[in-house]
């Protein structure tokens, strides 16, 4: 089978809303070029980086664009279609935000350039100074001291921890993971942030997705770094509306709550928040564009937590917030 690369050429602070609405047509392999990454490679010398990739170097300029493939056959043309009508509507629906030019590009890949094709742009990056991320089909050819590394493999999961909203939520989640801590992972995707917990001290950790193919995933990511069942499980599912998934997953135990999606399906979401926390847990909340900042604290505010922290980068928040 071949596949349609689809190019959506926007601005860095249309990434994460153009990426939520594809996740909301069902299409979970994004590849994301940022240009304030690339920016910040830029004009920083390259000692500064723990790594890159050599041929950054040779660039001039780059444009932020959102890439994601589609098979060639009639359901790949109706997402193509669902794509063209929303990229057209983003404009009238977010007037205070750039998102550049909003032009579509794409180009048929063969089945063996669709499976290797995004992997060109993941490479290891270190979260604060702590975690590494590795693709584990990378090496690492520096020497590493005090730090934990995390190898992935996101498949077609969205979640490879690059972006600006993921990068938020595992600086949190470093700052405030004490040992033996139980954390659950609402909209786990690839599985980092449970991992990241694990990895980090957490006794035990649980993901809850909507997507099959997350659940898998998160799995198969959990057992790269030898975490298994005994200490994260996976559940497929709409905790929203599915009262017996919320008794499996368990109501009051969880110390941490993780979730980094958007604004909008955060605060859908955010009424199973205090049944799942015990008192004093936290929320660690990413995904949010500044816009929606206030809504999401006014939410928590009324479902009973205390905002601890707001933090920023580019136009993404995440938000901390204790369970009263």
């Amino acid at each position: 089978m071949n596949w349609t690369e689809v190019s959506i050429y926007t601005t860095t602070n249309g990434i994460e809303i153009i990426n939520g609405a594809l996740i909301n047509l069902g299409i979970k392999d994004a590849v994301i070029e940022d240009a304030s990454v690339f920016e910040d490679f830029l004009h920083n010398d390259t000692l500064n980086w723990d790594y890159y990739d050599e041929e950054l170097a040779n660039m001039k300029s780059c444009e932020s664009c959102i890439k994601v493939y589609l098979a060639d056959n009639d359901q790949g043309k109706q997402l193509f279609k669902e794509i063209e009508k929303f990229v057209e509507s983003l404009k009238e629906e977010y007037k205070d935000i750039d998102f550049g030019r909003l032009d579509i590009e794409t180009q048929i890949l063969n089945d063996e350039d669709w499976a290797n094709n995004w992997k060109q742009y993941f490479k290891p990056f270190t979260v604060s100074d702590k975690i590494i991320i590795k693709p584990t089909w990378e090496e690492l050819n520096e020497p590493v001291e005090d730090k934990i590394i995390l190898e992935i493999d996101p498949g077609m999961s969205f979640g490879t921890g690059q972006h600006h909203t993921t990068r938020l939520c595992i600086e949190q989640i470093i700052k405030y993971m004490e040992k033996d801590m139980e954390v659950l992972d609402m909209g786990c995707g690839s599985g980092i942030l449970s991992i990241a917990s694990l990895l980090l001290g957490a006794k035990r950790a649980a993901g809850i997705d909507i997507d099959e193919n997350a659940v898998k995933t998160a799995k198969e990511n959990a057992a790269l770094n030898n975490i298994f069942e005994d200490r994260f499980m996976v559940y497929c599912g709409d905790v929203t509306e599915d009262e017996n998934l919320q008794r499996k997953i368990g109501f009051n135990r969880y110390d941490v709550i993780a979730v980094n999606i958007i604004a909008q399906i955060i605060m859908g979401m955010s009424p199973t928040f205090p049944k799942f926390l015990k008192k004093g847990g936290l929320i660690i909340a990413s995904g949010i564009i500044k816009k929606y900042v206030d809504d999401v604290v006014k939410d928590f505010e009324v479902l009973g937590f205390k905002i601890l922290e707001i933090n920023d980068s580019e136009e993404w928040v995440s938000i901390t917030a204790k369970l009263r």
